[in-house]
């Protein structure tokens, strides 16, 4: 009893001690027009120990008796630091931040601040591009920065857009930017399948002072995502969305009726095959005479054919062929917080979407894990995990009849959906996609995994060292089978399954030691050096049977006749060195220094390493004497210069390669397929940046302009050889290509008030592209050629001039631009300047906020580019694709001497070829409203005594609601379609599905 009263005693002593070391201290945080902070984060300084303020902006916090500071900080307001001496009450107001100023971003394998970087940087926070109910990454980017353009792929669910940063720099070699995940490159499909929500920040480097570091893969520019940390005290988040989709309406484009369509077809003597079968079931009747057909028919019988056949069909396809109102829905719980030791993001979410096309859809599943543990103050490690799973039926996509999207063109609006036993109507193509859809299943199931681990050791003071392992690995399993008595079986002659998918493995292990100091209190200086090793590995198949015994059962090894069995493996390898030096005298001079040097496998061994550099320099005006600040609030200038790199898109182009494709005796025997070039090096782009950021008032109008030229040397591209070689070219470095252009950014507070403000925002950016040398002065391309003093691409082609008044023919200019009735591709020139590359593009819009209430809107516009419209083309053909749905402008042909119209004679036979020429190239100028968000967020909900609702935040979004432009379509579709291999955005457009027009409403919620 003794003992127990003894150690009693001491606890009591021992807590009592330990009390007499903490103080309590307690206070409100309120911003500078005194309404409470909640959130504000209370930490004291030197030291891990913290707290959050309330909704009513009090906090109440334990400190060491010894704590001589508190830190206060919330975002978007100034952090204050306050002496605590013998008081324990506070009253604190933060002003509102120079944003400029305290962003803090991810550029070179370290964080600094925006203003220390002399580079052309963007930050995009992760509320701009989370909570968006369509769209990948890339188009969640488009219009958030000058110099980035973003151009749709495809409206398929889950397809990804083009980036382009400062224009097209290569001819042969890849333009997508380099995207690290928390400094972990990763594919195209990895960042197609984020949850938006789980980004905490995106920079956008655009310099070669902010990309040379990481050198052959930075010429495009690159994109770092950083995913979402642990922040405060503990917060549960459940949001949901649920939307519906519809495809944008088709732009100054009119389908014939169907009645419109067979009136056009009698005038173009032309009997389509439901009048044929009918007329011939009426003369085996005795109803007509022996020999009828359309054109001896009296008009009452025709048009009574006419109106049968009416009766009979869809009436208008897109009802069948397109999903009105196809829902998308997400779901997604994350739940996040920090203590002194450990942060912690833990994230699961759900996203069901169905697609604009009959029967498509894309949905997945996934889930996030980030964390990190200071272990002790001169250890932490941490790792981030994310894994996403995702099934699609993979609605084809092609420029053929299996394409539904291209259905819609091509299907006459005559054409009845079923046959008259209940089949399945094949129409005049001799093929039905819906039937295609229902029967011939195409499923693809993605698995995407990202890892990364590291460890960050302080060495000593100011002397760090980490280390770092990533791994992205991505799997696609695609299944393609085509079902026994399916139309498209019976076209074939036979049914089959075929089994395709690839893995690809990708890991980066990087070390760094980084060291920063301050000198003499005025001299600001940081080193880092390190390595890193990238190593890929690629592996494929592809499995395809016949004769499967059932639907059910469809399993390789229960088929009939195996027809083909293939795998491919490839894979490459980068080993770097990297080294910086920052340095800024007094917050007013700075100096960045970067470089790398990197090898690739890709290269042979004479040219497999090479150097990246840049320098970058910037002086902050208003800490002069001598500026008279005034209603200025910030002016710095700033340049930068530099070299980075690019790789070729083949591992292998350096090797001389052969073919196991010839016999010998009977025998398996190779020949020279590839030959070798050992001096294939790098692209090299050398670039030049100048800017100035600036403020006014305070900061209430803000901008930025910008300057750059960027030069492409040794581009990658195949050059010729004479045939006799047995070969006809060789992969080499033969050219050069300049972008330069400007970029002006600009955002105001044109009105505050209290409870809230009204803001107003532009961009601008312009760029011109062109070849400055080449191998050869004129490369011939699909309807454009590669010449010197051009930008890449330039069309080359015949130039029509119009309808003949007096014969009803189409007109042509010659080379020597004479009038000329005979179509020749002797005549086609180069249209100078004309071009699919986009010379302008930017953003515009506002956000209005009022106390819980907040509208926001964003236009995006695009122009100086022209597209070959295949698809208007086909509608408008003056007969040559007479069977296929035409447009209603199409009937306006010549149809008398002195007749002012834009079409041919329809009854003259050699006017119905369209042949390649300007006739169909148009101006793909276009504005779009984007984005429309409307929200309220309520205050903190108080619930029990014990449990509040933090905040609730409903919304009501739209996207993608209108565009205006006088292309005959939509023209921000970029490619022709993903399955063809076109790799030219814009040249031509076919059959894309259009992007999305949604209407979404959504709910936040924060415990």
């Amino acid at each position: 009893m003794k003992k127990i009263l003894l150690l009693l005693c001491v606890l009591l002593c021992i807590s009592i001690t330990m009390q007499a070391q903490e103080k309590t201290i307690t206070g409100k945080v309120t911003d500078d027009k005194g309404n409470p902070l909640n959130g504000a984060s209370v930490v004291v300084k030197g030291s891990t120990a913290g707290t959050s303020t309330n909704a009513d902006g009090t906090f109440t916090l334990k400190v060491p008796a010894n704590a001589k500071q508190i830190e206060i900080s919330s975002v978007g307001k100034e952090t204050r630091t306050i002496a605590i001496d013998k008081a324990t009450n506070f009253d604190v107001a933060l002003n509102i931040a120079d944003q400029s100023l305290t962003e803090v971003i991810i550029v070179g394998y370290q964080k600094v601040a925006k203003r220390d970087i002399p580079g052309s940087v963007v930050n995009v926070g992760g509320k701009e591009v989370a909570q968006k109910p369509i769209g990948s990454f890339t188009q969640l980017l488009q219009g958030k920065s000058t110099g980035v353009q973003v151009t749709g792929q495809s409206g398929r669910p889950g397809s990804n857009g083009y980036i382009r940063i400062r224009g097209t720099g290569s001819i042969n070699a890849t333009n997508e930017p380099l995207i690290l995940l928390d400094g972990t490159p990763i594919s195209s499909v990895a960042y197609s399948m984020l949850n938006p929500n789980d980004i905490d920040e995106v920079s956008i480097l655009k310099d070669a002072s902010s990309q040379a570091i990481y050198g052959s893969r930075a010429a495009n520019g690159v994109i770092l995502i950083t995913t979402k940390k642990g922040r405060g005290k503990l917060e549960v988040r459940y949001s949901f969305q649920n939307g519906y989709v519809n495809a944008q309406d088709l732009k100054n484009l009119r389908f014939m009726t169907g009645r419109e369509k067979l009136q056009y077809e009698f005038e173009a003597g032309f009997t389509n095959q439901y009048l044929d079968s009918m007329i011939s079931n009426r003369v085996a009747s005795g109803a007509f005479t022996a020999g009828s057909n359309l054109f001896n028919l009296s008009e009452q019988n025709r048009t009574g054919l006419w109106d049968l056949l009416e009766n009979r069909s869809v009436g208008d396809w897109s009802q069948y062929l397109l999903q009105k109102n196809a829902n998308v829905q997400t779901h997604e719980i994350a739940v996040s917080g920090s203590s002194d030791k450990f942060r912690y993001y833990f994230s699961l979410n759900k996203s069901d979407n169905d697609g604009i096309m009959y029967g498509s859809y894309w949905n997945k599943k996934g889930g996030r894990i980030n964390v990190e543990y200071n272990a002790s103050e001169s250890f932490k490690m941490g790792s981030n995990i994310g894994v996403t799973y995702s099934q699609e039926n993979n609605i084809r996509n092609l420029y053929n009849t299996q394409n539904a999207y291209a259905a819609l063109f091509i299907f006459n609006n005559y054409e009845p959906l079923y046959q008259s036993n209940g089949k399945y109507n094949t129409t005049h193509t001799g093929y039905s996609p819906i039937e295609g859809t229902d029967h011939n299943p195409s499923v693809l199931n993605r698995l995407s995994t990202f890892a990364s681990v590291f460890g960050d050791v302080m060495i000593v003071k100011d002397l760090n060292f980490r280390s770092q392992l990533g791994i992205n690995y991505n799997t696609l399993a695609q299944e393609n089978y085509l079902q026994p008595n399916s139309n498209l079986a019976a076209i074939l002659g036979y049914n089959q399954k075929t089994d395709a998918g690839n893995s690809d493995f990708t890991y980066v292990f990087s070390n760094t030691l980084g060291w920063k100091k301050t000198i003499a209190a005025n001299h600001n200086l940081s080193l880092l050096t390190g390595m890193e090793f990238t190593k890929n590995k690629f592996h494929s198949y592809t499995l395809a049977s016949r004769g499967m015994p059932t639907s059910t059962v469809t399993t390789q090894d229960n088929a009939g006749s195996p027809q083909t069995a293939s795998t491919s493996r490839a894979d490459w390898a980068i080993l770097s060195y990297i080294a910086a030096a920052n340095y800024n005298y007094q917050g007013k001079y700075f100096l960045n220094l970067s470089g790398r040097r990197d090898g690739s496998s890709r290269f042979g061994a004479n040219q497999r390493f090479a150097n990246f550099w840049a320098i970058g320099v910037q002086w902050d005006l208003l800490k002069e004497k001598f500026i008279k600040a005034g209603f200025l609030s910030q002016l710095r200038l700033r340049a930068s210069m530099g070299t980075t790199g690019t790789v070729p898109t083949g591992l292998y182009d350096n090797l001389g390669t052969y073919a196991l494709t010839a016999k010998y005796n009977n025998a398996p025997a190779a020949v020279p397929a590839r030959l070798p070039n050992a001096d294939l090096t790098w692209e090299e782009n050398k670039k030049k940046d100048i800017g100035i950021d600036f403020g006014f008032f305070q900061n209430r109008l803000t901008g930025s302009i910008d300057l750059y030229n960027r030069k492409t040397n040794g581009l990658l591209y195949p050059k010729n050889v004479s045939y006799t070689t047995g070969f006809s070219g060789y992969q080499s470095n033969i050219g050069n290509i300049t972008n330069k252009g400007f970029e002006i950014m600009l955002s105001g507070d044109i009105l505050k008030y209290n409870g809230g403000k009204l803001n107003i925002f532009g961009s601008y950016s312009h760029n011109d592209n062109k070849i400055t040398n080449l191998y050869d002065d004129d490369v011939s391309k699909t309807l454009s050629r590669f010449k010197i003093g051009e930008p890449v691409y330039t069309y080359f082609m015949v130039r029509w001039a119009g309808v003949n008044p007096s014969t009803g023919r189409n007109m042509y200019y010659t080379k020597d631009g004479q009038l000329t009735e005979n179509y020749s591709t002797s005549d086609a020139v180069l249209l100078s300047g004309k071009t699919p590359q986009v010379k302008y593009y930017g953003s515009f819009g506002l956000q209005a906020t009022y106390k819980g209430f907040e509208l926001s809107t964003q236009f995006y516009y695009s122009g100086g580019n022209y597209i070959m419209n295949y698809v208007y083309s086909i509608g408008a053909s003056e007969g040559e694709s007479v069977s296929d749905q035409q447009y209603s402008e199409a009937i306006n042909y010549w149809k008398k001497p002195g007749d002012i119209v834009r079409y041919a004679n329809l009854n003259d036979a050699t006017q119905r070829i369209t042949y390649d020429s300007d006739k169909y190239l148009q101006k793909g100028d276009y504005v779009s409203l984007r984005d429309v968000t409307l929200s309220y967020t309520t205050p903190s909900i108080k619930v029990t005594n014990k449990f509040n609702i933090k905040s609730l935040r409903f919304y009501v979004q739209g996207t993608n609601l209108a565009i205006w432009t006088k292309f005959k379509g939509l023209p921000e579709v970029g490619e022709a379609n993903n399955e063809s291999g076109l790799v030219s955005p814009g040249l031509y457009n076919l059959f894309a599905q259009p992007q999305l027009r949604a209407i979404t409403t959504g709910i936040d919620i924060r415990f």
